[in-house]
């Protein structure tokens, strides 16, 4: 099981807009959940479906940093 810096490393090599100290703000579940989103993108469409988890919304939204 990677810990939170492994997935965090995973996701920035996926994803590397994504700033290190914003994702750290994340707990790991949500962080593995992205990073399995990730990996569900790199294969060809339509072979395998994203099921959002159960409980969550579709639309998120967040307050900026103050």
């Amino acid at each position: 099981m990677l810990s939170k810096n492994q997935v965090i490393d995973a996701i920035s090599r996926l994803n590397p807009t994504a700033p290190m100290q914003w994702l750290a703000g994340f707990d790991l579940a949500a962080l593995r959940r992205y990073y399995e989103h990730l990996l569900i993108t790199l294969e060809p469409r339509g072979s395998r479906g994203w099921v959002r988890p159960t409980g969550t919304s579709a639309a998120i939204t967040r307050r900026p940093a103050a």
